[in-house]
């Protein structure tokens, strides 16, 4: 075990996930350092000078001296390598927890596998939270060293009083003017020395540590070691996307976010390709960028999706997006609607995958080669295995029935320090991320709701997104959340929340519209018995529908 990984944070015996390895390239030597397969083998192999990252940001800030926004691997390797003697030299030892707090920049990748390399675990944090939400995460993880952007350096000063374990930061001082006492990451890595071996982590040692975003209450650290991060690539990536070194992946989900680190980090790395990182990516930003860096997998989440249709109706015209050659969503089921559309609009077919912050990646999803049908999430992924259970007796239902998902693979459900929950997380070796499934008879997958976004109203079950893709489809609506809110009649009714697409106005006859356009769709008792208009959606940093804001606004 790591120095400085306490075993009482981790799982208890018998409570951790069952993890199997069904394929070949999930099998890993016992000690396996993760920046060594992402970074150092392509420099070994001779692709020192390929491009690793490629950055918009780069006219803005010309005190990054990399020439035209590329960092080629040698160069990555090199900063990696410097930055990781610097920590060494700071105090940062083997299972110190390192918060890592930037927008989508390199010095984000630079920080995180730098400590990964010296066998630290990176803790990539959330750009928006608070002084009271890091003074949570960094008591509760053990923080013994920060590395943040300038512009973010006020609420961690804020939080510090309150911070048990925190030792050092370092501040990357990219012109917000910010005056402080901190080191400075720059000077950290300009003298610092270029030569540094990966220290020798087992591959059970942990790599990487993740905070839940808080959709569905407090978060928690989920805990991902050397060989859970590559297994990521090395099962959805590799057989769902076959990247080649060709590839370029680029997108706007957060590096903290477990589906940015992967989309972002892990899989290019892993497989000698390039990303592409922009600096609070809009819908605009991210076309250019797939012109300028001719990205070839588009990553993102569905609202992304829907406002590059909506606010880009002629992006095809505007913008070369030749390169495209596929799309990857996640972080929230993706409406058919949107992926008709996209695949109309821009001949590109979209992926949607589910996958945890607890499970890292995504781990049901079609593959690129399939015939992707966009009302089911698709298949488990190569090396994962999936079964629907009753959510009371936990035994496997019959294909056709709705229940709890239980997962099975080379990653699983582990918490750091939240024995309680670990235990309603994981039965049996399986691990439950808290979704409701089909299991159809052609073998696909199909996504009902989260177990806590189930209305039970009159004694049906309606998963609410059921119901949101069907007003999705409506020229009217731009977004929607549909929710159960409290009725002493029937327990709870259906709850639609609407925001509108410009041009519109709300009205009775909307409503009137929104209501028989699901009755003639679905289950009449599925429709909306209530429709309220707002301008915007409560919604996570990575993009997600916060719906126990909703159901909390309907409680009060």
């Amino acid at each position: 075990m790591q120095a400085r990984v306490p075993a009482e944070k981790l799982p208890d015996s018998g409570t951790g996930p069952e993890l199997i390895h069904a394929v070949p390239e999930a099998h890993y030597p016992e000690t396996v350092n993760v920046v060594s397969e992402l970074v150092d083998r392509h420099v070994e192999d001779g692709h020192g000078g390929d491009p690793a990252i490629r950055f918009s940001g780069y006219d803005d800030n010309p005190d990054i001296s990399f020439e035209k926004g590329v960092i080629s691997y040698a160069d990555l390797q090199s900063r990696v390598n410097r930055f990781g003697n610097a920590l060494s030299d700071i105090g940062v030892e083997p299972g110190s927890r390192v918060l890592v707090r930037f927008p989508n920049r390199p010095e984000a990748i630079v920080a995180c596998l730098a400590a990964q390399k010296i066998g630290a675990v990176a803790l990539p944090s959330m750009k928006l939270l608070r002084a009271a939400e890091l003074k949570k995460i960094v008591n509760d993880a053990g923080v013994s060293h920060c590395v943040v952007y300038d512009e973010l350096l006020e609420e961690v000063e804020k939080a510090m009083p309150e911070l048990e374990t925190l030792e050092e930061v370092v501040v990357a001082d990219r012109g917000a003017g910010v005056e402080h006492d901190h080191r400075d990451y720059d000077g950290l890595l300009d003298g610092a020395d270029d030569d540094l071996d990966a220290y020798e982590t087992e591959r059970d040692d942990l790599a990487l540590m993740l905070y839940t975003s808080g959709t569905t209450g407090e978060p928690k650290g989920a805990i991902h070691t050397h060989r859970q991060v590559l297994a990521t690539a090395d099962t959805f990536a590799r057989y769902c996307l076959e990247p080649t070194r060709e590839d370029v992946f680029g997108g706007n989900p957060p590096l903290p976010f477990a589906y940015g680190f992967g989309d972002l980090v892990t899989f290019p790395l892993r497989f000698g390709a390039t990303t592409s990182l922009v600096e609070d990516a809009k819908p605009a930003d991210l076309l250019q960028a797939v012109e300028d860096h001719g990205i070839t997998v588009l990553c993102t989440v569905p609202t992304a999706f829907n406002q590059i249709l909506s606010a880009h109706p002629n992006a095809a015209e505007e913008y070369d997006l030749s390169s495209l050659r596929a799309g990857m969503s996640a972080g929230e089921p993706l409406a058919p609607s949107t992926f008709d559309a996209f695949k109309e609009e821009f001949g590109v077919t979209i992926l949607d995958g589910i996958g945890t912050t607890e499970m890292l990646h995504i781990f049901i999803s079609h593959r690129h080669t399939d015939e992707v049908d966009p009302t089911a999430t698709g298949f488990p992924v190569p090396g994962y295995e999936c079964k629907v259970i009753d959510p009371d007796t936990e035994e496997e239902l019959p294909r056709g029935e709705a229940g709890l998902l239980a997962v099975r693979g080379p990653t699983g459900i582990a918490y750091w320090g939240r024995q309680d929950k670990q235990e309603e997380a994981v039965v049996d070796g399986w691990s439950l991320p808290g979704d409701i499934y089909v299991h159809r008879k052609d073998g696909r997958l199909e996504y009902k709701s989260r177990h806590d976004d189930l209305i039970i109203s009159s004694g049906y079950n309606i998963p609410g997104p059921e119901v949101e893709n069907v007003l999705q489809e409506l020229e009217a609506v731009s977004e929607v959340a549909v929710i159960g809110s409290p009725d002493e009649e029937r327990g709870q009714i259906v709850k639609a929340y609407v925001v509108l697409e410009a041009g519109h106005e709300p009205s009775d006859d909307l409503v009137e519209q929104f209501q028989t356009h699901v009755k003639n769709t679905l289950a009449p008792y599925k429709y909306p018995r209530a429709v309220e208009f707002v301008e915007n959606l409560p919604r996570t940093e990575t993009g997600k529908i916060q719906r126990i804001k909703l159901r909390e606004q309907e409680q009060s």
